[in-house]
């Protein structure tokens, strides 16, 4: 894809907005923020008037995420020191990497220790946990039980792979028992069949035909954890088609085999959707004139939201084939766009890019140039659009002189709350979530926040 495409598909989301820009407005008012009712009372529980209030959003609910594949990994502390500055800026999740291979090269030796063998893109799984924990990021564990990515020492024997598995996935629960807020049990599924086929060499765990499998992976991971949401997440066009092949709503691949496995009581507790929005050829291009369709996103939503489960935006890739400025200003141009659009989602619960700066993604995969920093860890327009966004026009901050309460809308997320009144001051951190508010945000009154000064 060139940037004439690109353009191209700039014009074709375009082509709708006088339908997509009124409702993704109206549905990120619905969706995303909530009625808040502040009261301010003295010791005795009596109301006070006069009362001089600042109200700041420190962070978000939404789930705005990233990879930290690449954590500590650059040759020269000066990057290393931007990616987490960078990182910090925009994001308040991030995607750890269990990937079996790297996480236990050798049969019980895992690199969990920050001390551990280096390998490229893949950082010892206790830095990025204390990374995370230091800056309040929540996590996201990828993948635990993924058809791709074995360790060469793996048995033969089925009984004996699930027994392995067993253990790779204690070993993981007993390090880490309540870290990880969501994780990936199983990946990419609707896309490989009988590893003996070799259609895709990289596909080499042979329990995947297994007529339970599905089950047994969210069973055995519900079991080791059991305070993490569990997703199944899958590529771009078994969710979103291409040339229509896989997306039918109801009857896409995807929904019916969610469908299938929820009805047979796997726990299944989130959706993933892959957006790896790259294409180098025509017929890739033609294909992406589905996936980035704006009509073609909501109806997905719409179709996937019966099943009633939070739903990732899990890999995000968006390229700009280069660091020509006319080139980064295209990429910048659909990802405002595209999360937009996402953000308004009622069931979406999290957005996640996947490689943060040029020339970290995975191979072949660099020359498409999809991240939101230049490899010198520099801004590219698009990390500053969704700056803009996310720090900007999705914060809410306000301040009033108010009698006994303040009401307010504002974005869900941690708050940081000053009240005056005469000679007392008080600085409160307050959560104003969709869970405190009732299930009517309209009746927020019955969820109000005291303050006592």
């Amino acid at each position: 894809m060139n940037n004439r495409q690109m353009e191209l598909l700039l014009k074709q989301f375009d082509k709708f907005g006088y339908y997509i820009d009124r409702k993704t407005e109206d549905d990120i008012e619905e969706n995303r923020k909530g009625r808040f009712v502040l009261k301010f009372t003295d010791k005795d529980g009596n109301s006070l008037n006069n009362v001089r209030v600042r109200v700041k959003q420190i962070s978000h609910e939404f789930k705005f995420g990233c990879t930290l594949f690449h954590l500590n990994q650059f040759d020269d502390e000066r990057r290393n020191e931007l990616y987490k500055e960078r990182f910090k800026e925009l994001f308040n999740y991030a995607v750890v990497p269990l990937y079996w291979d790297t996480l236990e090269p050798e049969e019980g030796k895992y690199r969990f220790d920050e001390n551990s063998v280096k390998i490229k893109r893949r950082p010892p799984v206790d830095v990025i946990m204390n990374f995370c924990k230091e800056n309040n990021i929540r996590t996201k564990g990828h993948c635990l039980i993924y058809n791709s990515f074995q360790p060469d020492w793996i048995s033969d024997d089925n009984r004996e792979i699930r027994i392995q598995i067993d253990r790779r996935l204690k070993a993981i629960a007993q390090r880490y028992p309540d870290e990880m807020t969501d994780v990936d049990v199983i990946n990419e599924m609707v896309s490989i069949y009988k590893n003996g086929y070799k259609g895709n060499a990289c596909r080499n765990l042979q329990i995947t035909d297994d007529p339970d499998h599905e089950k047994w992976c969210f069973d055995i991971c519900k079991k080791h954890f059991p305070h993490s949401r569990l997703f199944w997440n899958e590529g771009i066009f078994a969710c979103f088609g291409g040339y229509g092949e896989h997306y039918r709503g109801d009857k896409s691949i995807y929904y019916m085999l969610l469908r299938h496995w929820i009805e047979k009581g796997a726990p299944i507790e989130g959706i993933g959707m892959q957006f790896h929005g790259y294409a180098d050829d025509d017929e890739l291009f033609d294909i992406h004139k589905e996936t980035m369709h704006p009509l073609r996103i909501l109806d997905v939503f719409d179709r996937y939201s019966d099943f009633g489960l939070p739903i990732h935006i899990s890999e995000v890739s968006v390229p700009s084939y280069s660091n020509e400025p006319h080139d980064e200003q295209l990429q910048a141009e659909m990802v405002r766009r595209l999360y937009k659009l996402w953000f308004g989602r009622k069931n979406c619960d999290a957005v996640v890019w996947w490689n943060l700066v040029d020339n970290t993604a995975h191979q072949d995969e660099n020359r498409f140039m999809a991240g939101l920093l230049r490899e010198n860890c520099d801004y590219k327009p698009a990390f500053k659009a969704l700056d803009e966004l996310i720090n900007k026009e999705w914060k809410t901050g306000l301040e009033d002189t108010v009698n006994g309460e303040m009401r307010f809308s504002g974005f869900y997320g941690e708050y940081e709350i000053e009240a005056v009144y005469n000679d007392r001051k008080i600085t409160r951190v307050i959560k104003l979530h969709r869970d405190n508010t009732g299930f009517d945000n309209r009746l927020c009154d019955f969820r109000s926040t005291n303050i006592v000064l």
